[in-house]
């Protein structure tokens, strides 16, 4: 048996981006990766800028005939901002895509259901066997491969060609110039998985896989692993409607024009309060949480792009590949021997017998309640 390759044991890449979140509260609102800070910083500056300049406008340039002009002006602008019921506008917006977002997420295959019932079905150690199991995941991997190709950017730059995934190990030579070959009528990822059935019957044929319930398994998990690949393919060809994007990003954008004349300080008398403000506090506040849940849906549409909160596709690619080639390869034959956990039945033994880690070692913080009337 070929040796075991090192393989990371412990908090791995992805259980640290499931930490990463767990942090206090002031690391949180100091970050600037992955924050809002990010992406409404240009809106803000504007907003400031523009802000800044009306309200000199209005102190140092205007007589007083202009300023009654600009009072009624005010009073129109603050009518409107009332007008736009923002919070629920975005409210409904994001709550769309963010479940979207998550049914995207949720819809990535996953190999390894494919890969135990290969195992179970397909458990020859000789190497005809071996290559069946082999061959049978890499296909559907490679199907995986070719449609987040289509669909990410990222994906796109790892493999930008073939010929990236033949130096892979993910497709061989013969199978590209088979794919290479076929006119590109429409997007050919789904290609793999005819191989993948002709593979299926050639070891039906070789009575290798010589269970027909066993055949009826592996095949419906291939089926339901190409049936998400499918799903994949038409989230990113349907997208959310352009109209109601459009709706929300005027609305919000709208919304702040508007604030530039209707949150000034035009005194006591003014809807804004007798405080003379330079700095419109709460203004900057809406702006930040608004058009922060705006980008927030904006990226959240297409989850396979270069955002930071994107799906890591290739971390999830190589994760595949890594545990195809773990399972098939190494732990087939790295399989501990079956034997009773539990010592003979012999008091002197069971005496030994080190109390598990339970209530016993560690009693519950509460009393218990008894349960009699």
């Amino acid at each position: 048996m070929s040796p075991i390759p090192s393989v990371h044991v412990g908090c791995d890449e992805m259980d640290k981006g499931a930490m990463s979140n767990n942090v206090g509260i002031g690391a949180m609102l100091l970050r600037w990766k992955c924050s809002v800070y990010k992406v409404v910083y240009r809106e803000f500056l504007v907003f400031i800028v523009l802000f800044g300049i009306v309200s000199v406008v209005y102190r140092n340039g205007l007589d007083e005939d202009q300023k009654r002009a600009f009072h009624e002006s005010q009073t129109f602008f603050d009518n409107y901002t009332k007008l736009i019921s923002l919070p629920f506008l975005l409210g409904f917006y994001v709550t769309i895509v963010a479940g979207r977002w998550w049914q995207q997420y949720m819809t990535i295959p996953w190999p390894d259901k494919l890969m135990l019932t290969l195992q179970m079905y397909v458990p020859g150690k000789d190497e005809r066997s071996r290559i069946i199991r082999r061959v049978l995941l890499r296909r559907a991997l490679l199907m995986l491969t070719l449609l987040l190709r289509s669909i990410s950017r990222a994906v796109r730059r790892r493999f930008p060609t073939l010929q990236d995934l033949v130096k892979n190990g993910i497709m061989t030579q013969t199978e590209k110039q088979c794919y290479e070959s076929i006119s590109p009528v429409v997007n050919l990822f789904w290609v793999p998985s005819t191989w993948f059935a002709s593979t299926l019957n050639e070891a039906v044929r070789d009575g290798i896989l010589a269970d027909p319930a066993g055949n009826k398994l592996i095949m419906e998990e291939f089926l339901e692993f190409r049936a998400n690949c499918g799903a994949l393919w038409s989230y990113n060809w349907v997208s959310i409607p352009m109209v109601y994007t459009q709706v929300c990003t005027l609305a919000t954008y709208s919304y702040f024009i508007a604030c530039l004349m209707a949150r000034q300080y035009t005194g006591p008398s003014s809807a804004v309060g007798a405080i003379d403000i330079y700095f419109p506090i709460g203004t900057v506040l809406e702006l930040v949480f608004y058009v922060g849940l705006l980008k927030v849906a904006e990226q959240m549409k297409n989850p396979f792009g270069d955002d930071d909160e994107d799906f890591d596709l290739n971390f999830l690619l190589t994760r595949h590949l890594k545990t195809v080639h773990l399972g098939l390869d190494y732990l087939n034959d790295l399989v501990p021997p079956l034997k009773d956990d539990q010592p003979a039945n012999n008091k002197d033994t069971r005496q030994q017998v080190r109390v598990p880690n339970t209530q016993i070692t560690h009693p519950t913080r509460f009393k218990t309640v008894s349960s009699k009337i």
